[in-house]
């Protein structure tokens, strides 16, 4: 009876096993159906983030490109320039990608570059599903932007810049002129004025000293600066025995126009009677020009020597985009009118320390801490400094204030000066703000500084 009973289960339990193994293999087939889209949807992941990473340096290459492009846009190697520029940011066979030849495209009436570039790449896990291979494009586009640049380039060549210093200067000076002056000057320009400077700023010839800083009785010797030699007394409180004859070089103005930019047929500039303490500097003042090669050559001919009258290079800084002063040069070189439609102008100012050097009637003054005979003072006058008591950074920033007034876009460069408490403080407060000041530490960052400042002002912009 029970055996009979107990049968029919066995039977029951044959036909569930036998279910439960129609189900495994059920799954195995659900299982198998499955893993495709999944690998698929995992190649894709995989794959697109390839893709992006392609199009992401590509787009970044093609930028890059098209700006070095545009600073170039009329010269015949502008193309192949574009070319180099690309395939140095995205090299053929990145991610094993084939790129096409770029498509460079100039719109002379447009005034604008636009540059595109395609590149096919080959897949990885979604080859499975039959894709073997996606493209990637992008594009960009410069705007050579519709505006003229005025812009002055203040230059510490003290003492203290030779050596090494002055020719990293030099080196990082002509980069920048020649991204900022462009081949074509129309329908804008692109100009830039040089000012050395050391103890004092020399103007060049003794016909435009005389229209700066006035004339002088020349064969004599006088006890008031008006003469061609000044017998003065000195701090020590005795009257020289040899008078420093008058120079070429300028000193600051004094008065109610010592912080403007009022004509010099008005009010004189500060006259130069040198000592050994205070030469005139024999690099001149450079006014605005688009000429590449008179840049270059009055940069590479900059010597280092002498102390520092920062404030009178700020001061001739502003001068020379100043269009009251416009009449003192040839009118290739006149600055443009304060307000004019699309223009900007710029001055940068570079130092790599202290503003150590003041003047009273064009003599050293009894303030003057860069004296190297500042022990005896007897190279200096025995008066405070024109503008005491102001002192040269306190002058070097009322200029500044009185630049920003007109909408002068003002760069500093402190070199070295970090630890120049003194320096530090009149770039800041002189830089249009805390993004256009830089302290490099060595000729390697005074370089790039310079190269930052040039991109900043060009007259490029990406619009794409």
């Amino acid at each position: 009876m029970f055996r009979a009973i107990l049968y029919p289960w066995r039977a029951v339990a044959r036909v569930g096993v036998a279910f439960v193994r129609d189900r495994r293999a059920t799954m195995h087939v659900l299982l198998a159906a499955g893993i495709l889209p999944l690998v698929a949807a995992i190649g894709l992941a995989v794959d697109s983030s390839r893709g992006f990473l392609a199009k992401s340096r590509m787009s970044h290459a093609l930028d890059i490109a098209v700006l070095a492009g545009a600073r170039v846009y009329t010269s015949a190697d502008r193309d192949s320039d574009i070319q180099k520029f690309f395939e140095t940011n995205f090299p053929d066979g990145f991610l094993d990608a084939t790129v096409e030849p770029l498509s460079i495209v100039p719109n002379d009436t447009d005034r604008t570059l636009t540059i595109s570039a395609r590149a096919t790449i080959p897949t990885t896990f979604m080859q499975v599903v039959g894709i073997n291979t996606m493209s990637v494009s992008a594009l960009a586009q410069a705007t050579l932007e519709s505006r003229s640049v005025e812009v002055a380039m203040v230059l510490d060549i003290t003492g203290s810049m030779s050596g090494q210093p002055i020719k990293d200067l030099r080196s990082a000076a002509n980069n920048l002129v020649d991204i900022v002056v462009l081949p074509t000057q129309t329908p804008f320009y692109s100009k830039v004025a040089l000012v050395p400077y050391a103890a004092a700023v020399n103007v060049g010839s003794s016909s435009l000293a005389n229209q700066i800083r006035g004339t002088y009785t020349s064969g004599i010797t006088c006890t008031t600066p008006t003469c061609q030699w000044y017998r003065y007394t000195n701090a020590n409180g005795n009257v020289v025995s040899s008078p420093p004859q008058i120079s070429n070089c300028v000193t600051a103005r004094g008065g109610a126009d010592a912080y403007t930019d009022t004509a010099p047929s008005t009010s004189p500039v500060g006259r130069h009677y040198p000592t050994s303490s205070s030469a005139c500097i024999s690099n001149a003042i450079v006014p605005l020009t688009s000429n590449r090669t008179t840049l270059h050559s009055k940069i590479n001919a900059l010597s280092a020597g002498g102390n520092t009258a920062g404030q009178i290079g700020v001061a001739w800084g502003w001068y020379m985009v100043s269009p009251n002063f416009a009449y003192l040069w040839p009118a290739a070189s006149q600055p443009a009118a304060y307000g004019t439609q699309d223009l900007l102008k710029v001055v940068i100012i570079m130092t790599d320390g202290n503003f150590n050097t003041s003047y009273y009637n064009g003599v050293l003054s009894n303030e003057d801490t860069g004296d190297w005979n500042v022990g005896s003072k007897s190279e200096q006058i025995n008066h405070a400094n024109t503008n005491s008591p102001d002192t040269p950074f306190d002058q070097a920033k009322k200029l500044c204030d009185a630049m920003k007034d007109k909408n002068i876009l003002i760069y500093t460069v402190g070199l070295g000066v970090q630890d120049d408490a003194g320096a530090s403080d009149v770039l800041n407060h002189c830089a249009t703000d805390s993004s256009h000041v830089y302290f490099p530490s060595n000729g390697t960052e005074l370089k790039q500084a310079f190269h930052d400042i040039a991109m900043g002002i060009a007259w490029l912009r990406l619009s794409k």
